[in-house]
């Protein structure tokens, strides 16, 4: 079934940064439904997201435990879904990045977190719903709701200029609580000792993302060509096997040898 055939348009901020970064990946993933690799990078993120979840959640249901205590259990139950994908040196890391989290929440005030893994389903229009997952919600010791998302990419550089994940939470947040004038948003490095890339949006701004969703969503309805756009992405791609342009960008396209390539 393709897009144009269905009656309700299901879009995501995953969605709309894949048609971004490279229509033909769009097509591969969301049309053609294509397998995807797990790459090692994507095993990581995932368990140490559910780590802090699990330590979220452990507290938001009421406990006595000490922090240490409740991240080790924390910890443990996650290996139970994750240990058989990780590398030693992964699992080492994310113990680091873990122990480095509890030191993060002493000596100073704490935010209080209401949720995490927020689910979300809202209707934008009639034909279109807007979906998704909000890593954590929180009130901030100043009393500001304060939506974040973890990362843990090397780079921070890239996310500085890229806030349609953060104002799409925002916006979800906002819809929920027509009291809220403004809100602040973080993506949160877990490499970088859980540095935090903030802003602060108020309701005009962040109201105006429905517009911006409903402009994806008509592009991509009436895309019919979904070219692909080779970067230096592609190393990552779970179609560069695939894909001529992607081989071709990653110099897997030719055989060479001496003067002689075809």
């Amino acid at each position: 079934m393709t897009i144009d055939n269905q009656k309700t348009f299901a879009l995501s901020v995953s969605k709309v940064k894949t048609y971004q970064i490279c229509k033909a990946k769009y097509k591969f993933t969301y049309l053609d439904k294509l397998p995807r690799q797990e790459w090692d990078f994507q095993i990581f993120g995932k368990f140490l997201h559910e780590v802090l979840e699990n330590f979220h959640i452990t507290i938001i249901d009421g406990t006595n435990d000490k922090d240490h205590v409740i991240m080790k259990q924390a910890f443990h139950d996650a290996l139970l879904n994750w240990s058989h994908k990780l590398t030693s040196e992964q699992k080492a890391e994310c113990y680091e990045i873990a122990a480095a989290y509890l030191k993060t929440r002493r000596h100073k005030a704490l935010p209080v977190v209401l949720d995490v893994e927020r689910e979300f389903s809202l209707s934008l229009r009639d034909d279109l719903l807007l979906n998704g997952f909000i890593d954590v919600v929180q009130k901030d010791p100043d009393g500001m709701l304060h939506v974040a998302d973890y990362k843990t990419s090397k780079s921070k550089s890239y996310l500085k200029k890229d806030l349609l994940q953060l104002k799409t939470y925002a916006y979800v947040v906002m819809c929920d609580d027509s009291s809220i004038d403004r809100i602040r948003c973080s993506y949160v490095m877990l490499k970088h000792n859980f540095d935090k890339i903030e802003k602060e949006f108020d309701r005009d701004e962040i109201m105006q993302i429905k517009e911006e969703f409903i402009d994806y969503a008509d592009k991509i309805r009436s895309e019919k060509l979904y070219r692909p756009s080779p970067t230096p992405l592609c190393k990552t791609c779970d179609y560069l096997g695939i894909c001529e342009p992607g081989k071709d960008r990653m110099g897997l396209g030719k055989i060479s040898f001496g003067e002689v390539e075809w």
